[in-house]
């Protein structure tokens, strides 16, 4: 199934979710406007407030409760990634100009601190202080997960442990407050509660890992950025740690990140290495664990629907292409 399918059932509650996004667009300040609605109505598969609304139909299916979570949560993983874009010096977003490109480093980055003001405030919307809670401690982990990735020096005995700490704090966080969200605002059980928050681990794993594939086996149309950005832009990424560890010979992805030869030439030659060197098939199959190890407890969701929507999206995010 592809994506469009398996949101069907909750489509016109997402329409719900695209019109809070517009809202928190409509300010009264014409430049906060204009990026807002920028980044905001840039495209995004709208994932993760997805994840919120199916794990609400685990239970009691609460709207106007989950309509706000739910964008929240989108409005908090877009600001990370205007932050993201400074500080990797991305040239592209979603195929478009990133926010600094266009508007400057300061501006990008007061964008993204509103951003997170406005995803604590829908977040609060819920009245529910369990889920604010969770919001506090989602924007903390990806903040100091950032941080701990600064002034770590190449060291490949640590590159795979390190590689899923970061993951961890910097996409599947985010995909856990999805889903541990909707399950509370529905009045969900703690079994049931926790069964959807290793869903969303998990499933935060296996998209992470699977994006870090598709950088190096990807088209930049599809994409929206070029093949190779992350070895561009000096970031190593599980493709390119497994690549190390199997060739300890190989200098090249060591001129890359640590004597910064990051021109184009020399990071296409890496990308072709790797491609062909069948680190990428290992690292399929272990995303491709991480979304079985998402669906092995879903049997305790009472709703077949919901457990067929949960495991058509991990099924999913294994087949995506972008």
């Amino acid at each position: 199934m592809n994506i469009a399918e398996i949101f069907q059932p909750i489509n016109d509650d997402l329409q719900r979710v695209e019109e809070c996004l517009q809202d928190s667009a409509d300010v009264n300040i014409p430049l906060v406007a204009e990026l807002l609605n920028y980044v905001t109505q840039s495209g995004g598969k709208r994932l993760r407030p997805a994840l919120t609304l199916l794990c609400g139909k685990a239970c009691n299916y609460n709207l106007d409760a989950l309509v706000p979570m739910a964008a929240a949560t989108e409005i908090l993983h877009t600001a990370t990634l205007v932050h993201d874009d400074i500080i990797d010096h991305a040239e592209l977003r979603r195929g478009k100009p990133a926010v600094y490109r266009k508007w400057g480093e300061s501006t990008a980055l007061l964008l993204g601190d509103y951003m997170f003001a406005k995803a604590g405030s829908l977040a609060a919307q819920t009245g529910n202080l369990r889920v604010v809670s969770i919001f506090s401690q989602t924007l903390m982990t990806i903040s100091g997960g950032e941080l701990g990735q600064i002034g770590i020096d190449y060291n490949l005995n640590q590159a795979v442990d390190r590689y899923y700490r970061w993951i961890d704090a910097k996409t599947a966080s985010l995909f856990t407050m999805a889903t541990e969200c909707g399950a509370v605002l529905s009045g969900c059980n703690e079994d049931i509660i926790n069964v959807l928050y290793d869903y969303g681990h998990n499933l935060g794993m296996a998209f992470q890992i699977i994006d870090d594939i598709l950088d190096f086996v990807g088209d930049k149309a599809t994409l929206g950025k070029p093949v190779g950005s992350d070895l561009s832009e000096g970031t190593v990424t599980l493709p390119s740690i497994m690549f190390v560890l199997a060739h300890r010979d190989d200098t090249l992805i060591k001129s890359i990140v640590k004597d910064k030869k990051r021109d184009r030439s020399t990071v296409q030659r890496a990308v072709e290495k790797i491609k062909s060197s069948g680190v990428i098939e290992d690292c399929f199959k272990i995303a491709t664990n991480y979304c079985s190890r998402a669906c092995r407890d879903l049997d305790k969701i009472q709703d077949p629907s919901v457990r067929d929507m949960l495991q058509n999206l991990a099924d999913y995010v294994t087949r995506r292409n972008k």
